[in-house]
Parts: C-alpha cells; sequence; structure tokens
C-alpha cells in the first residue's frame, strides 16, 4: 500500500456527501500471528459491518474454488506440461468469480481505495471495481439530480446498491 492507512482512510472519507458523513467508516486492521500479519478491511454503517474484506476468508474461498474448477477441466497438476496452462486459468477464473462475488483481500480493498482517490466521479461510476462503484455512490460530487435519475442494472453489486439506497434516503431523492 503506498500512503499510510489513517490519511487514506480520512482522504476517502472527506469525499463523502455530508448527508452520509460520519455515518460510514472505513476500517481495517491486521493480525499480528497470522501469515504475512494477514487482515480484513471492513465498512460500517451507523456502526454496523456491511461488507468485509478478509484475506484469510478469500484464500480459502480461493483454494477450494480453484481446486474445483481446476478439477472440472482435468488441470490439477502443474508440474504436468500439458496441464499447466489450465492449472493457472483456474485460479484466474477464480479469481474474477471471488472478485464479481465481492470476495476480496485486505490489500486489493486498500488498493481499491488508493486508486479511488485519482478517479473522476464519471470514472468511479463507471468502474469495473465494485468498491469504486460503491463509494461513487457516496461521494459529494454526485449531485442531488443525477442521484435522483440513477437506475442500476439486476447484476450490479449489493454493496453498490446499499450505498445508493443510503444515499437517497439520506438526500430524500428516489429513484
Amino acid at each position: 500500500m503506498g500512503m499510510q492507512w489513517t490519511k487514506l482512510k480520512k482522504q476517502v472519507e472527506q469525499r463523502f456527501a455530508p448527508s452520509v458523513a460520519g455515518r460510514v467508516e472505513l476500517r481495517t486492521t491486521s493480525y499480528r500471528h497470522a501469515h504475512d500479519s494477514a487482515g480484513r478491511g471492513w465498512i460500517t454503517v451507523d456502526k454496523r459491518e456491511v461488507h468485509n474484506f478478509c484475506t484469510l476468508k478469500y484464500c480459502v474461498e480461493h483454494s477450494i474454488l480453484a481446486s474445483d474448477i481446476r478439477e472440472a477441466n482435468s488441470a490439477t497438476d502443474w508440474r504436468d506440461p500439458d496441464q499447466r496452462a489450465g492449472y493457472y486459468e483456474g485460479g484466474d477464473q477464480a479469481d474474477a468469480i471471488l472478485e464479481k462475488r465481492g470476495v476480496v483481500t485486505q490489500s486489493w480493498y486498500e488498493d481499491s481505495l488508493q486508486d479511488f482517490l485519482s478517479l473522476s466521479i464519471e470514472d468511479a461510476l463507471r468502474s469495473e471495481n465494485f468498491l469504486h462503484r460503491a463509494l461513487g455512490m457516496l461521494d459529494a460530487r454526485l449531485g442531488k439530480r443525477r442521484l435522483r435519475a440513477l437506475e442500476l442494472g439486476p447484476e450490479e453489486h449489493p454493496l453498490v446498491r446499499r450505498f445508493l439506497a443510503l444515499r437517497q434516503e439520506a438526500e430524500h431523492v428516489g429513484p
């Protein structure tokens, strides 16, 4: 991570619209006794956790999912030159599936927050990254007129939906 956590947290939270500022908080911790001090990040709304970015949970789910994909594709041995490409592809597919589900690591969370700081509001709302889109819903640069007109597709990540609803309620605007 490039920026110190307290500075990163402050800069991202300062982007929040006044109507939600103080209600949404970005958090992180590292577990000293975990491998590589792995930890988790999480987001709270009114002091209740709404999303978790846990490295250990990601590692477990990735291992299981990648193994299942490799098994299904008969590519379980990375040492076999004929299976090697399929073996690595199984890991890449697991990464993509888990990100779509919102199961990502603490470092993914922190990197995404860092990247968010350099995005225009348009780029944040169009980003492939669900956290960028979710934070875009809270961003003060998203005006009431646009907030009122925003419609999300059925495949939109639940965190984006939750933050849009929170902001619309806080601003007293509906779709």
